[in-house]
């Protein structure tokens, strides 16, 4: 995602959620999207959000998991965003 894109997705997702908009301004950065346990397609290697969360906080980072949306702004109920700030 370029950085334009990623600026105008992160302006979407956090006008719909209020809990977003509260992460970005206490300073969290948008790690990625994952699929949350057992919702990865069959026969797909993906980390999981349990996976992301605990490597990010292996690494020093405190993490928070919110709702995750689509780039039109549509939740996607099988996915779980996660979010980062260093400690």
């Amino acid at each position: 995602m370029a950085e334009n894109e990623k600026e105008a997705y992160l302006t979407l997702i956090a006008a719909r959620d209020p809990e977003i908009r509260t992460l970005l301004d206490q300073g969290f950065e948008f790690v990625t999207n994952a699929f949350k346990v057992d919702a990865a397609p069959s026969g797909m290697k993906a980390r999981t959000d349990r996976e992301h969360v605990r490597r990010l906080q292996q690494a020093g980072y405190q993490v928070e998991v919110t709702a995750a949306y689509d780039e039109q702004g549509q939740l996607r109920p099988t996915l779980s965003a996660i979010w980062r700030k260093q400690l």
